[in-house]
């Protein structure tokens, strides 16, 4: 992604910006959901609490607006009519 936005600039990486971030912040949510389910599944009391609260610290994101990311992305393959990123 830097590479991309030293060649083109940020402005012109808007989009490809939007979805990488909305992926991260996706996966974020899907891998805390199967950690929390590991750790649920083998560890109790103090050690499963700890693990958790290192996992809340290693998946915590930054605040996102998912939802306009996923226009503009939208917005783009609609005027394109077809997938062009």
């Amino acid at each position: 992604m830097e590479k991309l936005i030293e060649s083109k600039g940020e402005e012109n990486a808007e989009l490809q910006i939007a979805i990488t971030k909305t992926y991260f912040y996706d996966a974020a949510d899907k891998l805390n959901k199967a950690a929390k389910d590991a750790i649920n599944s083998f560890a109790e009391g103090d050690e499963a609490r700890m693990m958790l609260m290192g996992l809340k610290r290693f998946t915590k994101t930054q605040p996102f607006n998912s939802k306009s990311a996923r226009q503009k992305i939208a917005v783009k393959l609609i005027e394109e009519n077809k997938y062009c990123l």
